[in-house]
């Protein structure tokens, strides 16, 4: 597997156009975004073996800032994410014949599609919201010739992801609000799914506002069952530390902070 490609270049300045979707809760009007940045991809590229393992497909994702076509001093801003099927290793240089043989029947089902609708039907604002999808097949001059491409876009929510130097930098009543406010925000995920890999990126704070929502659901993870609160989210997240191991952020000694201990053994 090799993850070091890239395939989805020379996007920037392009249009991507959804249609009208009207599945309710699903309810999007067909819209024109364009591109005006590539934040990054990643690509699954699998040789034959991977693929007779079961691996496959061969894939790349690649995530994408959006702004509206129509509207040149419309401020909204989205971000966009574009799976697609690649080529197996060895053979992108082969005639779009045979790699057409390489199609899938049916595109996968990606996780991150899957846990914006499920919140969506949930009514869950703490995420941000979807505003479009839509799948396509490719055509006779790409990779792979009727392969699949997955198309996904997200509000740009306001805020930028929880700076954990900072945080621990703050008075304890300031990082005490803060926790207050991710228990508050992430309750509702515990109905539905939740991001595969904790972290404080996965927080975006908007400090003006004091708003907050959970992102980061490539990879999402859904709970088999309701979960109940539990103080280790905290811990997963960055905010709060065990006392008996104290871990030190980059550039946060203990000294900066007023650390105060609670019965359950955090700090």
């Amino acid at each position: 597997m090799d993850s070091s490609m890239e395939y989805l270049t020379d996007l920037e300045g392009t249009q991507v156009s959804f249609d009208a979707v009207a599945e309710p809760p699903f309810n999007f009007p067909a819209q024109k975004w364009i591109i005006p940045e590539k934040l990054g991809e990643g690509s699954n590229r699998l040789t034959k073996e991977d693929i007779d393992a079961e691996l496959g497909p061969s894939d790349t994702a690649g995530k994408f800032l959006c702004r509206p076509v129509s509207e040149e001093d419309d401020n909204r801003r989205a971000f966009l994410r574009i799976y697609q099927q690649v080529p197996i290793a060895g053979t992108e240089m082969k005639k779009a014949a045979i790699r057409a043989r390489q199609a899938v029947d049916t595109p996968p089902d990606h996780p991150e599609l899957i846990a914006f609708r499920t919140f969506m039907k949930l009514d869950c604002d703490v995420v941000p919201r979807l505003l479009a999808y839509q799948q396509r097949q490719q055509d006779h001059d790409e990779g792979v010739p009727g392969g699949y491409v997955t198309y996904i876009l997200w509000e740009k929510v306001a805020g930028e992801s929880l700076d954990l130097t900072e945080f621990w930098r703050l008075p304890f009543d300031d990082r005490q609000a803060i926790r207050d406010k991710f228990r508050q925000v992430y309750r509702f995920l515990l109905w539905g799914y939740m991001p595969s890999m904790a972290g404080p990126s996965k927080i975006i704070y908007d400090k003006s506002s004091g708003q907050m929502h959970i992102c980061g659901f490539k990879h999402a993870c859904p709970f088999d069952e309701p979960q109940q609160w539990d103080d280790v989210n905290y811990f997963q997240y960055g905010l709060i530390q065990p006392s008996d191991s104290r871990f030190d952020w980059e550039g946060t000694p203990p000294e900066t902070a007023d650390w105060i201990e609670d019965g359950n053994g955090w700090t």
